[in-house]
């Protein structure tokens, strides 16, 4: 018999991102988006490096959940890598989505926030469709997408 993958895997877990600030994003996903904390914790050295493959990198997580899904950020303790400014064509840059129903409304309540913008809202009509992206205090793109005459 077969393995098949779809009888395996149930659903997706979370979605997670590395931030060089660990508080600074939570006060963005909690406090400005609404997401709700569900833990915060530490990981050491000995725990991470057999699975994130980084020697020495300590960990500091927190997971929230909301809208459906859970996001996951850690921040490295140690060993932190990179701040560059993360190209939007970067291949392995992804972002997370979240569909909303008052896309207008939600721009404005975040530019009042001081949320950085990633884009101008796009309509596009084909998809019927209209997003924004946006960029988190580490500037991962967040999406938020609301469907015409849903």
């Amino acid at each position: 018999m077969s393995f098949d993958p779809r009888n395996c895997i149930q659903f997706m877990h979370h979605a997670g991102f590395i931030v060089k600030d660990l508080d600074k994003s939570l006060d963005f996903y909690v406090n400005k988006l609404g997401f709700d904390l569900k833990m915060r914790w530490i990981e050491t050295a000995e725990q991470c490096q057999p699975g994130m493959g980084n020697p020495g990198g300590d960990l500091e997580l927190a997971q929230m959940v909301g809208y459906g899904a859970m996001v996951e950020i850690s921040q490295y303790l140690h060993c932190a890598g990179s701040d560059a400014p993360i190209e939007p064509n970067r291949i392995g840059v992804g972002h997370v989505s979240f569909e909303v129903n008052d896309l207008p409304a939600l721009v404005e309540y975040l530019t009042a926030q001081g949320v950085q913008l990633a884009s101008e809202p796009m309509i596009v009509p084909e998809l019927n469709i209209t997003w924004v992206h946006v960029l988190d205090p580490d500037g991962i793109r967040v999406e938020f997408m609301q469907f015409f005459n849903k």
